[in-house]
């Protein structure tokens, strides 16, 4: 009766180890192993704001693609669209990972091309409107704001792009 017991924990012991080893695998391809750069995101993070934050749109707590920014949703439950003037680094951070979760292989597959067929991801074809997008088509293929999204994704952020996207 002793030994069955004895074989009984030590089959629940190896299934445990089993599971935990199947749980930390070093590669796992719902992770962005190979992200855009964060660093040269906030041009890029305030033309999505500007663009696409608005307090209907992606700046609603609930959607997948959230946008903090001072045009709509603001982190700090304290600050008012455009009060204070400028979104804030942790909501660029908070930008930053939203963007890049969406589709994380996708988003590792692009970068890691060097931004080559940025077509493949969801955000940049609902924006240029080649997917059906209730916000419509908010950026042209080849225009400032798709410039400034699609050099992001090659780690060549043109920030005067970004820029130039904010104007009408």
């Amino acid at each position: 009766m002793r030994s069955a017991g004895l074989a009984v924990a030590s089959a629940i012991a190896l299934s445990t180890l089993a599971l935990v080893g199947a749980c930390s695998t070093p590669a796992d391809s719902r992770v962005v192993e190979t992200p855009p750069d964060a660093a040269s995101f906030a041009p890029v993070a305030q033309m999505l704001v500007h663009h696409c934050g608005s307090l209907d749109c992606h700046g609603m707590p609930q959607r997948n693609l959230r946008l903090y920014g001072n045009e709509g949703l603001r982190l700090d439950p304290g600050d008012r669209p455009l009060h204070p003037a400028l979104t804030t680094a942790a909501e660029v951070t908070e930008d930053y990972l939203s963007t890049i979760a969406l589709e994380p292989e996708l988003t590792s597959a692009v970068v890691a091309a060097g931004g080559a067929h940025p077509e493949r991801l969801t955000l940049v074809r609902k924006a240029r409107g080649q997917e059906a997008h209730k916000g419509g088509s908010l950026i042209h293929e080849g225009d400032d704001s798709d410039t400034c999204l699609t050099s992001w994704l090659a780690n060549k952020t043109d920030a005067d792009a970004c820029k130039r996207a904010l104007t009408p």
